[in-house]
């Protein structure tokens, strides 16, 4: 949801550019998306997703299985 309303904000930004005649200024918004794409892709590409990270984690066992500390004791 956050990625539609950032691309919405960068088009009426090149929009308003281009329509008071600054149209070297819609260059800025248009690299900022590239990068985004580009950064989208290869998260894609890479097969990754930001809740695989999440579950990649371990929980600790900082004083070992069955210790003051375990929560799952």
């Amino acid at each position: 949801m956050a990625l539609v309303v950032v691309g919405i904000v960068l088009l009426v930004i090149a929009g308003l550019t281009v329509g008071f005649g600054i149209g070297w200024l819609a260059v800025i918004p248009l690299l900022i998306a590239l990068i985004v794409l580009g950064w989208g892709a290869t998260t894609i590409a890479a097969g990754r997703t930001p809740t695989s990270e999440i579950r990649r984690v371990h929980s600790p066992e900082l004083l070992g299985p069955g210790g003051p500390d375990d929560p799952d004791r």
